[in-house]
């Protein structure tokens, strides 16, 4: 958004799902403090939006295993009254303002999750009962739902459901549990998200260009052989370029070679984007003629 002008024809759906976004991590933040605050007796790990891949692939926004089952938390955090249906399944939002926004049921999203999941251990020689929750991140959401046997809570509410549920005989030893956990990780995908330009389609033209200054957000530092220096606040960084190169591959995807960090970066000397681009924890092919690099988002960039 810092890239286009406010009024940019994209402006108001960045907006919404910019605030779709953090009110989403949000509410999954809520039910990480539960998990940090309340400890449980039993052996238990908690994975947080966790990607696999079945007959399809799939994402848990909080998976809670144990050697007896296994729990696949849907977190969900919207305002407004919201009210669920079941034919069609559907989430319909209705704000203050009178604006009514539908969304897919999260209900059918828990209930596809739980079922690939569940055939994920299959594949496995892994049978483990796995429950599906529907959490409200705040207790002020306030939602209508059809008779409907899947709980709904609240995070405070998540320790009494979870101390409820079977816990005698394990139906996994310790060996075989610990493996699992290990496959879990293992067989983590790393998300790859769709390139911000082509999902709103927006030309790549329409970007404004350049390294945005970390202290007063505005475009245009220049490189300097000490790093970038700000010619709006005149404050200098060593890393600023670290987080434009980020954005590229957010905008736009695919590879990037050293004309177009270059273009994006506003730096004149092939050399020069060449030390910027390797300060980077990127993945590259290809020689150093041809070369080009790729962005691993579930790689930690940012200094």
């Amino acid at each position: 958004m810092k890239r286009l002008p406010e009024y940019h024809e994209s402006f108001p759906a960045l907006q919404t799902k910019q605030a779709a976004v953090q009110a989403g991590f949000g509410g999954e933040q809520e039910l990480d403090k539960i998990f940090e605050r309340y400890p449980f007796s039993m052996e238990y790990q908690v994975f947080h939006d966790l990607s696999l891949f079945t007959s399809a692939p799939f994402q848990l926004d909080t998976l809670f295993i144990t050697p007896w089952y296994a729990i696949v938390f849907e977190v969900k955090n919207m305002s407004g009254e919201l009210l669920v249906t079941e034919n069609p399944p559907q989430l319909i939002r209705t704000l203050e303002s009178g604006q009514v926004s539908r969304f897919k049921s999260p209900f059918t999203q828990l209930e596809n999750n739980c079922a690939l999941f569940t055939d994920w251990l299959s594949r496995r020689s892994v049978s483990l009962p796995v429950y599906g929750v529907i959490v409200l991140a705040y207790p002020r959401q306030h939602i209508e739902v059809f008779d409907t046997t899947v709980p709904i809570l609240f995070p405070q509410a998540v320790p009494a459901f979870i101390r409820k549920l079977p816990s005698g005989v394990p139906l996994l030893d310790k060996a075989v549990f610990a493996d699992l956990l290990v496959n879990l990780q293992k067989s983590h995908r790393q998300f790859i998200p769709p390139p911000i330009c082509t999902t709103f389609s927006i030309p790549s033209q329409h970007i404004q260009t350049g390294v945005i200054c970390p202290n007063c957000h505005r475009l245009g530092m220049k490189k300097y052989t000490g790093g970038w220096r700000c010619l709006s606040c005149g404050k200098t960084s060593r890393h600023a370029h670290k987080q434009a190169i980020r954005e590229w591959f957010l905008l736009f995807g695919g590879a990037m070679r050293n004309q177009d960090c270059r273009h994006f970066l506003h730096v004149e000397r092939q050399q020069t984007a060449h030390r910027l681009l390797t300060s980077m924890e990127l993945e590259k092919k290809g020689s150093y003629r041809d070369r080009t690099y790729s962005m691993r988002f579930d790689t930690e960039q940012r200094t």
